[in-house]
């Protein structure tokens, strides 16, 4: 069985580095279904392939890219809802900030999202245990709250320019409100996965 694990990973296309790992854990895996006397070992390789290409192949993208390319995302998403307060914009400016954020994401977004929800909780300074944040939580937090930043900063340098009146568009919530949503939905997901 090791033997075709290893074929199966060496065709992997996944970093280099990763390709051990992989390795170690379909082992692992293999061998905990032998000793438990399941049959059906880890099932189709094949099947394996698409989910190990796309999740192994997002590894090689760190936090920092993810900041920054939530910040880029945040900063549009600003940009876009204060040019589509006009009430017949709205919906365009509610459309245009999911595009963007979904553009912008890290590669394999969500089944990036899925793992670092479904990894061991770690140490925290102030809580005895966390959620690592990794990609994919950076970027989700970066879009949520660097919008409402950058609109408050908005709103104090046009009001001391004389412009005392805010227009909010229901568009800016989108984000504000999908983004909690999401990992809300994801968390009880990884939470109903832990306890099967």
């Amino acid at each position: 069985m090791r033997e075709e694990l290893e074929r199966f990973v060496a065709s992997l296309r996944i970093p280099a580095e990763r390709k051990p790992i992989v390795l170690a854990e379909l082992v692992d895996h293999a061998q905990s279904a032998s000793d438990a006397g399941d049959g059906a070992g880890l099932g189709d390789l094949e099947a394996l392939r698409p989910s190990l290409e796309a999740v192994e192949t997002a590894f090689r993208y760190s936090r920092r890219r993810a900041l920054a390319r939530g910040v880029v995302a945040a900063l549009l998403v600003a940009l876009v809802v204060d040019r589509t307060t006009a009430a017949s914009l709205v919906a365009v400016g509610a459309a245009l900030v999911l595009a963007i954020v979904a553009l912008l994401a890290p590669p394999h977004a969500l089944a990036l999202l899925r793992g670092e929800l479904r990894a061991p909780p770690v140490p925290g300074r102030l809580l005895r245990r966390g959620i690592a944040i990794g990609p994919a939580l950076t970027y989700a937090l970066i879009v949520l709250g660097v919008p409402p930043v950058t609109w408050t900063c908005v709103i104090v340098v046009r009001g001391f320019a004389g412009d005392l009146e805010v227009d909010t568009p229901w568009s800016a919530f989108v984000a504000i409100v999908g983004v909690p949503l999401l990992l809300a939905v994801e968390a009880i997901r990884a939470r109903r996965a832990a306890e099967a």
